[in-house]
């Protein structure tokens, strides 16, 4: 009985005592840490900061905002703040293109004013921040990020207001050796004065979600991420801007390069669209975009070297109709622009981008056209873009896409590319047309020297100041176009012979005339004819003495120089003999 009493007063003491004192929760698996790596001192303006952040909070998919929210606020010498979402990555090793390590989060920044900055990072659930951390922006050369010409909006300029004259191609994707292969072609655009590549994140090149992942979980395309990376920096350092281009109209066509049958959207595949034309009204389809667009931006954003963001590729391909791209339109860019502190251009495509009124929309902020048409391109460029310009004053346009697939036995391609690099930007367009057929044209059959010819006649030129328009060619046979200002101007004169159009008609005579004499047509060749004696009427200068330095757009060597008078405003400028183009700059003696 005593034995008993003491256990039940010993059982009463201790419920006593942990009524005083419970025993505390389990704690939970992870400590709440966030915590950044040490910041270098030092960084330039306009550089990438890099951060690694550490927490200890573990999700199922990091790539799931909803899950797990973190972000990093960056604030400026005056206080400005810039917040940027941090992304869940897996590093790679260069040499092996394997994965190194383990993944883990990364912020990355770039300080576009130099001073004194700080970042913290900041997860909504649970609430915390992180410590903050400090560094100084350096003041850089750096021209900044590109933006629309301050004061003419039909071309671009740099955050310093320099001017920006794109000079490229497509550089859609590799289906070999990826760095190897964009090694190679960006270090020959450089060096021949390139300066914009337009690249695709299509499921066979760098787009981060597709059959393998399923939606919202990026972790099998991390490689593809990695990939990308690599670009931006090869892009980085050869001072090429990157037109990037989101979607591929293949992924949501069942008829034009269809891949809607392995799309991970397709209701097919488990996901929420039961055609391609539902990814751009269904809920939940735009909420997994938005999810891909947050990534995207939290990993790409950070690059000045990103000229745009280009929703898609030709979207007429797709069945989705501007009645529906609208308002898609109107509710991803918002989104895209609250991951992106940057502020990047806007863009889209089309087969024919003659033919939408997407062009007008605020969201956007340069129109392109593409064409393939095989037409004389003095006229089909000048005819394009006036249309565009009718639904879009006041906006750039770039010749996104160019591209001829002869028919003739020569291969008119070289013609075709070199007639589009100058009739653009004579014409208006904010650039050299871009040409399509990179990887089987361009760059085996060396036509890089063709952008190094353009590249030196505009050395140093800002067109924004000139304006496009035309000049009489006497006796006929060419065409001559201007980009003319107060006291200079610049001049392209083309043979009419020297055009697609009249070499394939001169193929056609070939092969009528062997048909006729009962021959075969064995071999051909095209040569325009040459042109003596022309001149070239020029009007609206100061009168006075002026020099005219020729050039040679073939070769893109300059040549002699010669005077000329202008008197009563006119000034008739006579030209060497040529059989395809000449260019020259007019200005004033001193």
């Amino acid at each position: 009985m005593a034995r008993l009493l003491r256990l039940l007063l010993l059982a009463t003491g201790l419920c006593l005592l942990l009524a005083c004192h419970p025993i505390e929760a389990p704690p939970p698996a992870y400590r709440n840490t966030l915590l950044f790596a040490s910041p270098p001192a030092m960084v330039a303006q306009y550089g990438l900061l890099e951060l690694p952040i550490t927490t200890d909070i573990t999700v199922a998919n990091p790539y799931d905002p909803d899950q797990i929210d973190l972000r990093v606020h960056f604030t400026g010498p005056h206080g400005q703040v810039l917040t940027v979402p941090a992304f869940w990555m897996q590093p790679y090793d260069l040499a092996t293109q394997l994965p190194r390590g383990k993944p883990g989060w990364r912020v990355r920044f770039t300080p576009n004013m130099p001073g004194e900055w700080q970042a913290q990072a900041e997860l909504a659930i649970p609430a915390q921040q992180s410590p903050p951390i400090h560094f100084t922006v350096t003041p850089t050369a750096n021209p900044g990020f590109v933006r629309i010409h301050p004061t003419n909006p039909n071309y671009f300029a740099f955050d310093d207001g320099s001017f920006y004259f794109p000079i490229g191609l497509n550089l859609g994707w590799s289906t070999g050796a990826v760095l190897a292969d964009y090694t190679r072609w960006l270090d020959r655009l450089s060096a021949n004065g390139g300066n914009i590549a337009r690249v695709w994140m299509a499921p066979w090149s760098f787009t981060i979600e597709w059959q393998e992942t399923g939606l919202g979980d990026y972790t099998a395309r991390m490689q593809q991420a990695w990939l990308l990376d690599q670009i931006f920096h090869l892009a980085e350092e050869r001072g090429v801007y990157i037109m990037l281009t989101l979607i591929n109209h293949g992924q949501f066509s069942t008829s034009v390069n269809p891949e809607w049958a392995d799309n991970p959207y397709n209701a097919a595949n488990g996901g929420p669209c039961p055609n391609p034309i539902a990814f751009v009204t269904d809920p939940t389809a735009k909420e997994f975009f938005k999810r891909r667009l947050r990534y995207i931006a939290a990993r790409w954003a950070y690059s000045p070297n990103l000229l745009a963001w280009e929703w898609w590729n030709e979207v007429n391909w797709t069945g989705i109709g501007d009645q529906d791209l609208g308002p898609w339109i109107r509710e991803m860019t918002p989104v895209l622009q609250a991951f992106d502190p940057y502020d990047h251009l806007i863009t889209n495509s089309y087969a024919n981008g003659t033919r939408t009124q997407i062009w007008g929309l605020p969201e956007i902020d340069f129109s392109q056209q593409h064409d393939y048409t095989g037409g004389d391109l003095n006229q089909t460029l000048a005819d394009d873009l006036r249309r565009i310009q009718a639904v879009a004053p006041n906006k750039p346009v770039l010749m996104g896409e160019l591209g001829y697939s002869a028919g003739a036995q020569e291969n008119l391609d070289a013609m075709h590319l070199h007639v589009g690099l100058w009739a653009a930007p004579f014409l208006g367009y904010a650039g050299g047309s871009m040409y399509w057929w990179w990887d089987n044209f361009i760059d085996p059959q060396n036509q890089w020297p063709q952008y190094g010819a353009l590249a030196t006649f505009f050395q140093g030129e800002d067109l924004a100041v000139l304006t496009p328009t035309t000049a009489a060619v006497a006796p006929e046979g060419a065409q001559a176009l201007l980009l003319q200002g107060s006291d200079r101007v610049l001049v392209w004169v083309r043979s009419d012979g020297y055009s697609v159009p009249a070499a394939q008609s001169a193929y056609d005579k070939a092969v009528r005339d062997a048909l006729k004499s009962k021959q075969k047509l064995t071999e051909w060749s095209y040569a325009a004819p040459l042109l003596r004696g022309r001149t070239v009427t020029l009007t609206g200068l100061a009168d006075g003495a002026y020099t005219v330095r020729w050039f040679a757009p073939q070769s893109g060597a300059w040549m002699e120089t010669a005077t000329v008078q202008v008197s009563g405003g006119t000034a008739i400028v006579a030209l060497p003999d040529f059989d395809m183009d000449i260019a020259f700059s007019v200005t004033p003696q001193e």
